[in-house]
């Protein structure tokens, strides 16, 4: 299956899942939590992820095997039948797209935005509030930003939400007006 086809896929199984937790009224986050200790506990076994994964081994093998892991942990029905949905139909390989994908799609639901926000110097705790207070506002959704530092930006910011790069960086303005300089315009 294609990178493009895999993604359409886990988000598939990611919105059918989000789907289910807000028609059973269960808690969002607890699912996304437990998704997220069970790709942290596949990813800490790769044996484990690959007897569930594997199709050679028959299904009602993986099953056995999958009802062990499960057993000692205390996880909604919507997160195990996932977890049995994707091991009975060979998408384990899947899985942690799958989890990358539902907590995309939480976040779209609670209207919240990540962000990564790049500047020259560390901002206080009031810049960086009103700036994503600013951009929540012109968005219409909660920002949650990480801010980091970069020297060579020399002042100014770059801020990175979703796929989209707003760069007011005072580097990025004198290479504007060199590139105009050197084309005459």
């Amino acid at each position: 299956m294609t990178t493009a086809g895999t993604f359409v896929v886990a988000e598939r199984y990611a919105r059918a899942l989000l789907d289910v937790a807000l028609d059973k009224k269960a808690e969002l986050d607890s699912i996304g939590s437990e998704l997220a200790d069970i790709a942290e506990l596949l990813a800490t076994h790769p044996k484990l992820a690959d007897a569930l994964s594997t199709p050679a081994i028959p299904t009602e093998n993986r099953l056995a095997v999958l009802n062990d892991v499960i057993s000692g942990q205390k996880l909604s029905p919507a997160t195990i039948n996932l977890f049995r949905l994707l091991t009975v139909r060979e998408r384990m390989p899947i899985f942690g797209l799958v989890v990358e994908q539902y907590q995309r799609l939480l976040l779209e639901h609670k209207l919240i935005q990540l962000g990564e926000v790049t500047s020259a110097h560390e901002l206080t705790s009031e810049q960086q509030k009103r700036l994503g207070e600013g951009l929540g506002s012109a968005l219409g959704k909660t920002m949650e930003l990480s801010f980091n530092t970069d020297a060579n930006l020399l002042g100014g910011l770059v801020v990175r939400v979703g796929n989209r790069v707003y760069d007011a960086s005072i580097i990025t303005q004198l290479d504007r007006i060199k590139e105009k300089a050197l084309t005459g315009l």
